[in-house]
């Protein structure tokens, strides 16, 4: 069986700062220690590897809990942030120009084909978050840990659950029902576990086991 705890980055800048992350935020130094509690709980765990989005802000916390435990950290385009349109970042999340725009880009999240501006659709996002847990798969270690992103990590779990099938309203509907990740949350997730006995023995291939244990934050 395989193991895969991900864990959404520590705190941004611009998360500090109540802004929309651009491509490159870096850690608050104020939050550091939030890398620092994930690492100290993660060497708990039998980790084999970390797999980190390139983006700074994953990579500065990958830097930290790989020193921690000692582990090879490499990179994957997979596992960076839902890409947003390319006008609102850095922008002030609670701004009229955020809100209208959040409300466009939900409103019209499972209207076929429906892109806003530059951003990543439904479509892409699947297509990446299926991409990534195959790349997962493949890896012949049993126990990975992933630092990505809040908004990829819905799409992460939608994906995981529903498998090729996911539609746009399914996606939606995780979205909704699973709270934001905090910064530093864990969640992990299995493959190949045995079949579950309440549901007839049904094959199983990803398993959602936790979602957002933040606990190590006190």
């Amino acid at each position: 069986m395989k193991t895969v705890y991900f864990v959404r980055h520590g705190e941004s800048v611009h998360n500090a700062a109540g802004r929309f992350n651009e491509l490159d935020t870096p850690l608050s130094e104020r939050r550091t220690k939030q890398a620092e509690e994930i690492a100290e709980r993660a060497s708990a765990l039998p980790i084999e590897l970390i797999v980190a989005s390139t983006l700074k802000r994953a990579q500065q916390t990958a830097t930290i809990v790989a020193e921690r435990l000692g582990v090879k950290s490499e990179s994957s385009k997979f596992f960076v942030e839902g890409l947003q349109a390319s006008r609102l970042l850095g922008k002030e999340v609670n701004s009229s120009e955020i809100l209208e725009a959040i409300k466009d880009y939900h409103g019209n999240f499972t209207v076929a084909g429906y892109r806003f501006e530059d951003g990543e659709n439904f479509d892409d996002l699947k297509t990446r978050a299926l991409s990534a847990l195959a790349y997962l798969e493949e890896r012949g270690e049993e126990n990975i840990l992933v630092i990505t992103h809040g908004f990829f990590m819905w799409i992460i779990a939608a994906a995981a659950v529903f498998g090729n099938e996911l539609t746009a309203e399914e996606c939606q509907g995780v979205i909704r029902g699973l709270d934001l990740m905090e910064n530093t949350g864990l969640t992990v997730l299995t493959h190949g576990a045995p079949s579950n006995k309440a549901v007839g023995r049904l094959p199983t291939l990803w398993q959602l086991k936790v979602w957002n244990d933040h606990a190590h934050l006190g």
